[in-house]
Protein backbone atom coordinates (compact mmCIF):
# COMPACT_ATOMS: atom_id res chain seq x y z
CA UNK A 1 0.00 0.00 0.00
CA UNK A 2 1.18 3.50 -0.74
CA UNK A 3 1.45 6.15 1.94
CA UNK A 4 -1.56 8.03 0.57
CA UNK A 5 -3.81 4.98 0.49
CA UNK A 6 -2.72 3.99 4.01
CA UNK A 7 -3.51 7.49 5.28
CA UNK A 8 -6.91 7.40 3.54
CA UNK A 9 -7.68 4.02 5.12
CA UNK A 10 -6.73 5.27 8.58
CA UNK A 11 -8.86 8.40 8.09
CA UNK A 12 -11.81 6.23 7.04
CA UNK A 13 -11.41 4.06 10.14
CA UNK A 14 -11.40 7.14 12.38
CA UNK A 15 -14.52 8.52 10.67
CA UNK A 16 -16.23 5.14 11.08
CA UNK A 17 -15.26 5.16 14.76
CA UNK A 18 -16.78 8.64 15.13
CA UNK A 19 -20.02 7.57 13.43
CA UNK A 20 -20.26 4.47 15.61
CA UNK A 21 -19.63 6.60 18.69
CA UNK A 22 -22.33 9.09 17.67
CA UNK A 23 -24.87 6.28 17.29
CA UNK A 24 -23.86 4.83 20.66
CA UNK A 25 -24.12 8.30 22.21
CA UNK A 26 -27.58 8.77 20.71
CA UNK A 27 -28.73 5.46 22.17
CA UNK A 28 -27.20 6.40 25.54
CA UNK A 29 -29.24 9.59 25.46
CA UNK A 30 -32.43 7.61 24.81
CA UNK A 31 -31.62 5.25 27.68
CA UNK A 32 -30.96 8.29 29.91
CA UNK A 33 -34.31 9.87 29.09
CA UNK A 34 -36.54 6.76 28.90
CA UNK A 35 -34.75 4.24 31.06
CA UNK A 36 -33.30 0.95 29.88
CA UNK A 37 -36.59 -0.86 29.27
CA UNK A 38 -38.26 2.18 27.75
CA UNK A 39 -35.39 2.65 25.31
CA UNK A 40 -36.11 -0.74 23.80
CA UNK A 41 -39.84 -0.10 23.38
CA UNK A 42 -41.67 2.13 20.99
CA UNK A 43 -40.50 4.58 18.38
CA UNK A 44 -38.90 7.94 19.05
CA UNK A 45 -41.32 10.84 19.08
CA UNK A 46 -41.41 14.59 19.55
CA UNK A 47 -41.95 15.56 23.18
CA UNK A 48 -43.99 18.57 22.05
CA UNK A 49 -46.50 17.17 19.54
CA UNK A 50 -45.90 13.41 20.13
CA UNK A 51 -45.49 12.79 16.40
CA UNK A 52 -43.47 9.65 15.59
CA UNK A 53 -40.15 10.66 14.06
CA UNK A 54 -38.98 9.37 10.68
CA UNK A 55 -35.61 7.65 10.33
CA UNK A 56 -34.05 10.69 8.65
CA UNK A 57 -34.98 12.82 11.66
CA UNK A 58 -32.93 10.53 13.91
CA UNK A 59 -29.47 10.70 12.29
CA UNK A 60 -27.10 11.67 15.12
CA UNK A 61 -25.75 15.25 14.99
CA UNK A 62 -26.78 15.81 11.34
CA UNK A 63 -30.54 15.82 12.01
CA UNK A 64 -30.14 18.28 14.86
CA UNK A 65 -28.09 20.62 12.69
CA UNK A 66 -30.32 20.35 9.61
CA UNK A 67 -33.52 20.89 11.62
CA UNK A 68 -32.06 23.77 13.61
CA UNK A 69 -32.59 21.93 16.89
CA UNK A 70 -36.37 21.90 16.44
CA UNK A 71 -39.14 19.45 15.58
CA UNK A 72 -40.04 19.62 11.88
CA UNK A 73 -43.78 19.54 12.59
CA UNK A 74 -44.44 21.71 15.65
CA UNK A 75 -41.08 23.53 15.86
CA UNK A 76 -40.68 22.55 19.52
CA UNK A 77 -37.10 22.91 20.68
CA UNK A 78 -35.01 19.77 20.99
CA UNK A 79 -32.77 19.93 24.04
CA UNK A 80 -29.08 20.56 23.37
CA UNK A 81 -28.28 17.68 25.70
CA UNK A 82 -29.09 15.28 22.87
CA UNK A 83 -26.58 17.00 20.60
CA UNK A 84 -23.90 17.14 23.29
CA UNK A 85 -24.27 13.44 24.15
CA UNK A 86 -24.04 12.49 20.45
CA UNK A 87 -20.96 14.69 19.91
CA UNK A 88 -19.22 13.31 23.00
CA UNK A 89 -19.96 9.79 21.72
CA UNK A 90 -18.54 10.70 18.30
CA UNK A 91 -15.37 12.11 19.88
CA UNK A 92 -14.96 9.02 22.06
CA UNK A 93 -15.45 6.73 19.07
CA UNK A 94 -12.86 8.66 17.06
CA UNK A 95 -10.36 8.48 19.94
CA UNK A 96 -10.88 4.73 20.32
CA UNK A 97 -10.45 4.22 16.56
CA UNK A 98 -7.32 6.38 16.60
CA UNK A 99 -5.95 4.26 19.43
CA UNK A 100 -6.65 1.05 17.54
CA UNK A 101 -5.08 2.44 14.38
CA UNK A 102 -2.01 3.47 16.41
CA UNK A 103 -1.72 -0.05 17.83
CA UNK A 104 -1.84 -1.54 14.33
CA UNK A 105 0.83 0.87 13.10
CA UNK A 106 3.10 0.16 16.07
CA UNK A 107 2.62 -3.61 15.75
CA UNK A 108 3.24 -3.59 12.02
Amino acid sequence: MTGASTAALFALLIVMGALTGAVAGSFAGVVRSRGWRGALRGRSHCLGCHRTLHWYELVPVASYALQGGRCRACRAEIGREALVVEMVGAAAGAVVALGLVSLVVLAG
